[in-house]
């Protein structure tokens, strides 16, 4: 399973400056999903607690990959 986390801790960026870094991370990863060119559709969800996204197979897997990168995040930074 791939997994893919930019920290950038203490970096001081504007919300202007997150929300594109966020933006084009995003799109980066998406074209290279595209290029795949994958047989079956996969579902993709943007949570609203954190940046980034997450992708799996179907919902139900959707919501067990978000919480377990909620546990970890949370284990992480004791904080999400």
């Amino acid at each position: 399973m791939s997994r893919f986390v930019i920290d950038l801790g203490d970096v001081p960026l504007s919300k202007e400056a997150t929300a594109a870094l966020n933006a084009d991370l995003q799109k980066v990863a998406l074209s290279h999903i595209a290029g795949l060119q994958l047989d079956k559709p996969w579902v993709v969800k943007f949570p609203r607690d954190w940046l980034g996204f997450i992708l799996r197979k179907d919902f139900e897997a959707i919501i067990e990959g978000q919480r377990a990168l909620e546990k970890g995040l949370l284990q992480t930074t004791g904080r999400m």
